[in-house]
């Protein structure tokens, strides 16, 4: 598989942000080996690495910004949106956005302390164990009842939950700098479901 990819060209990224959990321990979680580190990698390197003709890996890189461990992986669904008791247990707080690229919609999760919280489709309205969101995201025009068709609500949503959460991703470093990284999983794991 040469480089699965979302409409327009974007990659296939599942983000995982976590508070209150170093980001090792989180890459751990997520399915690397302790102390499995490899040398910081380029944007490009990870995706080599997770698509190539021998065997696909899943590759987190990762940091921490803003108070919050984050891990990107390339390519294939990550721990976090199925082993989320696992990822968030010990108090920790964890938000996982999936781009589902072979069951739309995107999703959102969020997990804390090896609960769930809620889940809701990215550009949709959260309710249940997500309505705390709902001051955000009137904030962010969502809520609005005359949102034009011009309106992105996938990038109102992904501009509503930083501001939230108070997290935020290094853009510059993401796609043009070195990041450390670890391998999660060395073959494509199974969908195993919501």
């Amino acid at each position: 598989m040469a480089g699965r990819r979302l409409a327009r060209g974007a990659r296939i990224l599942f983000v995982t942000f976590a508070r209150g959990l170093g980001p090792r321990d989180l890459v751990v979680r997520l399915g690397a080996r302790p102390g499995e580190v490899l040398d910081p990698i380029t944007f490009a390197a990870a995706e080599r690495l997770t698509f190539n003709d021998r065997e696909s890996v899943r590759v987190a890189r990762f940091g921490e910004c803003a108070g919050w461990s984050y891990a990107l992986e390339h390519g294939w669904p990550s721990n976090a949106w199925w082993a989320h008791s696992d990822v968030s247990a010990g108090g920790v707080e964890v938000l996982h956005l999936t781009p589902k690229p072979d069951d739309p919609p995107r999703e959102c999760w969020y997990y804390r302390d090896g609960q769930t919280v809620g889940r809701f489709d990215i550009g949709d309205t959260p309710d249940g164990g997500m309505a705390f969101l709902l001051p955000a995201f009137e904030e962010a025009g969502l809520l609005d009842d005359d949102v034009n068709e011009e309106f992105d609500s996938m990038s109102a949503t992904l501009t509503a939950l930083p501001q939230h959460f108070g997290l935020s991703l290094p853009r510059q470093d993401i796609f043009h700098e070195r990041l450390a990284a670890a391998v999660t999983a060395v073959v494509p794991p199974e969908n195993l479901g919501d």
